[in-house]
């Protein structure tokens, strides 16, 4: 089963890093070492996760970006779907 992304909170954060964000959805690992989430390519260190939600902590970045991105994915169930 693919996993699949429902919401993210909060949305928008600052550029200093250090935020906690959750991503909430189904199908996710309860290993925190499964999870690659790079926000803006910047890695975003997963703190906390279950089967239907989990943490990261964001890193700071340079300035605004662009091009927001978002790729996370989980070691044995690939790319999560957004």
């Amino acid at each position: 089963m693919t996993p699949l992304l429902k919401s993210i909170s909060p949305r928008f954060g600052s550029v200093v890093g250090n935020e906690t964000v959750t991503f909430e959805g189904v199908g996710f690992s309860t290993t925190i070492s499964d999870y690659t989430v790079i926000i803006d390519n910047r890695v975003c260190t997963v703190t906390f996760a279950n089967e239907t939600h989990f943490k990261c902590l964001t890193s700071k970045r340079p300035g605004l970006y662009p091009e927001p991105t978002l790729d996370i994915r989980i070691a044995g169930k690939g790319a999560v779907s957004t």
